[in-house]
């Protein structure tokens, strides 16, 4: 297998991960949303903590440390970022909105082709801006249909854009990254499950199931960032770029088809819209690859 196939195939496994993800966080749907984002950054962070002993990259997070201090601030500035996406996500799945956490990952793209018109100052081509106008359109759609801002799938594109864009501009790697990023969030985590304990609001001692459950939100954090660094290097973006919609496709079905989310049909023009620009975008990305060869 060529390496650029075996990074198609890495991405995909890391998308398709993501995409069941809904699964997972409504087996634990008993616990407060919190609790399990406390449990998630602790578990985290020890199992990115054992991956970088393994590898040998412990000096690296010391470097980084004693001297690269921009590159802490921006390592806590994705800190903060990745720790609301996280809170709002499994907010959302846990309280029946799996479909406006798909819609808000369906815009995630949008939103990344935002910065870089803004702060990078990228030009698009005209099917480009098409395909930007039609995702605006159903976004409309959504707001005149709910009859207010759809502010779960918003803040879920926005704080996953901001954090993809501090990764863009921080040169740490991504496991160092990510150790760094998860030890900012434990102290706070760890704060919250004893103040949680001490007001008797926690739900410890917990089951053995759920304890393994809390326990794998490390794991299911780690690996599908580690895989997508390691295929990402090896495909082409515009791999990449079409591959990332399995996601919440996937989200989009366990929500409609599973867990029966109401789809009336205002909703799935919104979604047809924006489906509509990513094809056009997609499409468009191929074709002038293809003229550029």
């Amino acid at each position: 297998m060529k390496e650029n196939t075996k990074g198609a195939c890495a991405v995909f496994f890391t998308y398709i991960m993501w995409g069941i993800l809904p699964v997972y966080w409504k087996a634990m749907s008993s616990l407060d949303s919190l609790e399990i984002i406390a449990h998630r950054a602790i578990w985290s962070c020890v199992f990115s903590f054992f991956l970088t002993f393994l590898v040998r990259r412990m000096g690296d997070i010391a470097s980084l440390f004693r001297s690269n201090r921009r590159a802490v601030l921006m390592s806590a500035l994705s800190s903060a970022m990745v720790t609301a996406n996280w809170f709002i996500y499994i907010w959302a799945v846990n309280s029946g909105k799996i479909l406006e956490s798909s819609l808000g990952y369906f815009i995630t793209p949008l939103v990344s082709i935002l910065f870089g018109l803004v702060i990078f100052k990228e030009r698009l081509r005209k099917i480009q801006w098409l395909a930007l106008a039609l995702a605006t359109a159903g976004v409309c759609v959504e707001v005149v249909s709910i009859g207010r801002l759809p502010l779960v799938s918003l803040s879920l594109a926005f704080t996953f854009g901001a954090y993809a864009l501090l990764k863009k501009l921080s040169a740490v790697e991504s496991l160092v990254g990510l150790a760094v990023e998860t030890l900012f969030i434990t102290p706070f985590a760890l704060a919250w499950l004893v103040w949680i304990q001490r007001a008797g609001a926690a739900h410890f001692p917990y089951e053995p199931w759920l304890t393994l459950l809390l326990v794998g939100t490390g794991v299911i954090t780690a690996v599908p960032l580690i895989v997508f660094a390691w295929g990402v290097k090896r495909s082409a973006m515009t791999t990449v770029g079409l591959v990332q919609y399995a996601s919440p496709i996937l989200m989009f079905l366990s929500a409609t088809v599973v867990y029966r989310e109401s789809m009336p049909p205002a909703r799935w023009l919104s979604f047809s819209l924006i489906w509509l620009s990513i094809i056009l975008f997609v499409a468009e990305s191929f074709h002038y690859a293809k003229r550029a060869r």
